[in-house]
């Protein structure tokens, strides 16, 4: 764990992001000349290699007097230490945000404590800064900033269920037994921004349950699972919404969700609240079925302490989430049956807090079966896939299957 605070001291530097690995260390022995560079996929591994043993596989000359400076690519942004000649002193910089802070322990080892040290007292609210910053710099932050983030995965999931509501044409698969139903899917999604890749895994996990006059209440707990150029990443949310009709056709629901997001490698860790309220109106033109979504969501960050130590990103943010759907029927003689199909447009802008990525588009297309359930008409079985593009060149692909039953 006491690397993954590290971590979070050095997971600021997520900038520029045009380098092959997600961190790299390029050591220089001032006293021999002799440089050496070499790159990790996880925080943890960087970390190692800046001990007196690790800079010794990396720049042999290297020794506990020698004069020495580290800069560390941690997903593009430059973090420094250093040591003079025959000096204990630690000196450490984060020159984007103009930190530079000595450690004058008797010893190198005795630096590096008063190291960690700081970080458990007075450095605890300048980790915060940093953890913070990387929300704003990075690319590939899981916490927020990006489509496969915490924060976004959380409203996408309220906004999806306030989609799913309601539909105003008739069903086409017949009635749902029972009060209830279960939905279990899969999803697979990848995302670019600034040089760096992710690849997600998503299983969304839901109940809904009839309470009687359109009321419908719905638990969710998706579970999913990033890979950032070999960086591992879990998170997982609970979630409650309540389905409220209005009028015919226009549904509120109001939802609150708590998540956790962590990774070792990527040295972050959150936990998240969120509350939001979806506004679902839908009606039908012939055999043409038009839907309009409309999402605000408000995510904030709480402290998570492990020991010692306080991880707090101390981020605030808004999101509104807006789409138009349309649909129709493929003609029955391409599937054998009645099978729908509707497509889309959503736009998602984030406010607070800056963040890396505060707005992108997603463009989307599915089929599937409707059938009835307490009245309305809901998905069934459903196969999509959309295509996002947002800020700072993100670009992404999604194809999601969900079945209810």
């Amino acid at each position: 764990m006491r690397k993954l605070i590290v971590a979070g001291v050095l997971a600021v530097c997520c900038g520029g992001a045009q380098a092959k690995n997600l961190f790299e260390l390029d050591a220089l022995v001032k006293d021999t000349g002799q440089r050496g560079q070499v790159g990790f996929t996880s925080l943890t591994d960087l970390l190692d290699a800046v001990s007196l043993s690790g800079l010794q596989n990396t720049v042999s000359t290297y020794t506990d007097i020698s004069a020495a400076i580290g800069t560390l690519y941690v997903r593009g942004l430059p973090v420094q230490v250093e040591y003079r000649a025959e000096s204990p002193i630690l000196n450490f910089r984060v020159p984007s945000l103009g930190i530079n802070i000595n450690f004058a322990g008797a010893t190198r080892s005795a630096s590096e404590q008063q190291f960690k040290d700081w970080m458990k007292g007075e450095g605890k609210n300048l980790l915060t800064l940093m953890l913070k910053e990387m929300a704003r710099v990075s690319p590939v932050d899981p916490v927020a900033g990006n489509p496969a983030s915490l924060m976004a995965q959380m409203g996408a999931t309220d906004f999806s269920t306030a989609a799913d509501s309601v539909y105003v044409g008739e069903s086409t698969g017949g009635q749902m037994a029972g009060n209830n139903y279960a939905l279990v899917g899969l999803e697979f999604g990848r995302y670019s921004a600034g040089g760096f890749s992710q690849n997600m895994t998503k299983l969304p996990l839901g109940w809904t349950w009839n309470l009687g006059n359109g009321y419908h209440f719905k638990l969710d707990a998706p579970l999913t699972y990033n890979d950032t150029e070999g960086a591992k990443t879990g998170s997982a949310a609970l979630g409650g919404s309540l389905r409220v009709p209005v009028l015919t056709g226009w549904v509120l629901t109001p939802a609150m969700r708590v998540g956790a997001v962590g990774s070792a490698d990527l040295g972050a860790a959150a936990v998240m609240y969120s509350a939001s309220l979806s506004s679902r109106f839908s009606f039908a033109a012939g055999d043409w079925l038009f839907g309009m979504t409309n999402m605000v969501g408000l995510y904030r960050t709480q402290s998570l302490k492990y020991g010692d130590y306080e991880i707090n990103y101390d981020l605030s943010n808004q999101m509104f989430r807006n789409g138009l759907d349309v649909g129709n029927t493929f003609p029955e003689n391409w599937f054998g049956r009645s099978v729908n199909w509707r497509a889309w447009i959503i736009d998602t802008r984030f406010y607070g807090d800056a963040l890396y990525i505060e707005k992108y588009q997603e463009f989307g297309f599915a089929a599937g079966t409707r059938i009835e359930f307490a009245g309305v008409s809901i998905e069934k079985a459903n196969l999509g896939v959309t295509y996002t593009h947002g800020d700072n060149g993100l670009k992404g692909f999604r194809m999601n299957f969900g079945y209810k039953f």
